[in-house]
C-alpha cells in the first residue's frame, strides 16, 4: 500500500495534495526532532521526552512561527511550572480540592482551545498539565529537575522552531485555516466534556499508580483535542494505527541494530526514516492529530526515554499498544457518557450546523 492510498484511507478528504509547503514542513520536523534527540541523548537528560516531543509537537500542529506562537508557547511552560508547584505542593494533602482546582484548569485550557485564537497556548497546557501533574505526583520523581526540564525544552522547541523556519520557510504564504464559527453553548460543551474526562483520566492514573504508562496517558488526552465525541472516535482510530506502526517501526529499529543501539551515527539516520515517513503522512493528512502524528508522537515518546537493547522490546512495545488501546477505549465511554449528560441541556447542547465543523 502506498502512502498516498495510506493517507486517503484515514483522511475525511479526497483533495490530498503534497505541496512544496508540505515539503517543506516534514523537512522540519524531521531535522528537528533529530536535533532534539542528539541533545537529550549526549546530555542524559532525566526527561528525554520533552525535549523531543516538545519541538515535534510545536512543528507539527502549527505550520507557521512568529512571535505570537512564541509567546503563548513560552508563556503556557511557565505558568504550567508555577500552578504545578501550587498544586502538588500545597493542595495534594486536600485530593478533593486538588482535583477541583485541576478540572477547572483542564476546562480553561479547553475554553482557550475551542474559542481559536490561543489554541496553542490550550493545548500545550493541557499536554504540560497531564505530563507534569502525572510526574510530580510520585516522590520518587525530583521536581527542580522536572520544572527545569519542561523549561529547558520549552525554550528549545521554541529555539528549534525558529531555526528550521529561518533554514526551511515556506515557498509561498500560507492561508490561514477557516475560522470555526461556535455558539456560545458548543464552547461550554467542548470545554466540560474534555476538562471532566482528562481530569477523570487524572484520578485514573493517580489511584491506579500508573508511573510508566505516558503513552496511555498521551493518547487518552491527545483524542480529547477534536473537543466533541464524533472527533474522539475518529481521534483514537487514528491514534491507534499511528501508534501500531510507529511500535512496529522502532521494534524493528532495535532488532536491526541491537547491540549498536547507543552508537547515535548509527541510530539517527533509522529515526529520521521513521519520523520522516510519519511527518509526510501527517501533513498529507491535514486533519491535526492525525495517524501520523500519533507515529510521530509515539516516536517522540519511546526514544525520548531512552529504550536500550537490555530491555524486553517485545513486552515494551506489546505494552505500549495494548495499554494505549485500553486508554483509548476507557476515555471513549467516558467521552460518550459526559457527550449524553451535557446535551440534556440547552446551555451545554452540541449541535453542528455545519457537518464539516
Amino acid at each position: 500500500m502506498s502512502i498516498n492510498t495510506l493517507a486517503r484511507v484515514f483522511t475525511p478528504h479526497d483533495n490530498i495534495v503534497y505541496s512544496a509547503n508540505d515539503f517543506r514542513q516534514t523537512l522540519r520536523i524531521v531535522f528537528a526532532g533529530m536535533i532534539a534527540l542528539s541533545i537529550s541523548t549526549f546530555y542524559n537528560v532525566q526527561y528525554g521526552v520533552f525535549f523531543v516531543v516538545y519541538p515535534v509537537m510545536l512543528l507539527s500542529l502549527v505550520p507557521v512561527f512568529n512571535r505570537h506562537i512564541a509567546m503563548q508557547f513560552i508563556f503556557s511552560a511557565v505558568l504550567n511550572c508555577v500552578e504545578m508547584v501550587l498544586i502538588i505542593g500545597y493542595l495534594s494533602q486536600w485530593p478533593i480540592v486538588m482535583t477541583l482546582v485541576v478540572f477547572a484548569l483542564y476546562v480553561m485550557r479547553f475554553r482557550f482551545m475551542s474559542q481559536g485564537p490561543l489554541f496553542l497556548f490550550g493545548s500545550m497546557g493541557v499536554v504540560c498539565q497531564s505530563v507534569m501533574l502525572n510526574f510530580m505526583s510520585y516522590p520518587a520523581n525530583s521536581w527542580h529537575t522536572l520544572l527545569s526540564s519542561n523549561m529547558e525544552a520549552s525554550v528549545m522547541a521554541v529555539s528549534l522552531s525558529a531555526l528550521m523556519h529561518f533554514l526551511l520557510p515556506d515557498v509561498e504564504p500560507r492561508q490561514p485555516p477557516p475560522r470555526i464559527e461556535k455558539n456560545a453553548a458548543r464552547v461550554r460543551h467542548e470545554s466540560l466534556l474534555s476538562g471532566t474526562v482528562a481530569t477523570a483520566i487524572f484520578v485514573i492514573f493517580q489511584v491506579c499508580d500508573l508511573s510508566d504508562s505516558l503513552s496511555a496517558l498521551m493518547a487518552g488526552i491527545l483524542i480529547l483535542f477534536p473537543m466533541h465525541y464524533r472527533g474522539a472516535v475518529l481521534s483514537s482510530l487514528w491514534r491507534v494505527v499511528g501508534v501500531v506502526l510507529a511500535c512496529l517501526y522502532i521494534l524493528l529499529v532495535q532488532l536491526i541494530l541491537y547491540d549498536h543501539s547507543s552508537h547515535m551515527l548509527l541510530m539517527m539516520p533509522l529515526i529520521g526514516l521513521g519520523l520522516a515517513f510519519s511527518a509526510r503522512l501527517h501533513v498529507m493528512e491535514k486533519v491535526g492529530a492525525g495517524v501520523g502524528f500519533a507515529s510521530i508522537t509515539t516516536i517522540g515518546i519511546m526514544f525520548g526515554q531512552n529504550l536500550h537493547p537490555e530491555q524486553d522490546l517485545v513486552f515494551s512495545d506489546l505494552y505500549r499498544v495494548v495499554s494505549v488501546t485500553v486508554s483509548l477505549l476507557v476515555t471513549l465511554t467516558m467521552v460518550f457518557l459526559v457527550h449524553l449528560i451535557l446535551n440534556r441541556f440547552a446551555v451545554t447542547r452540541f449541535v453542528v450546523n455545519n457537518p464539516n465543523a
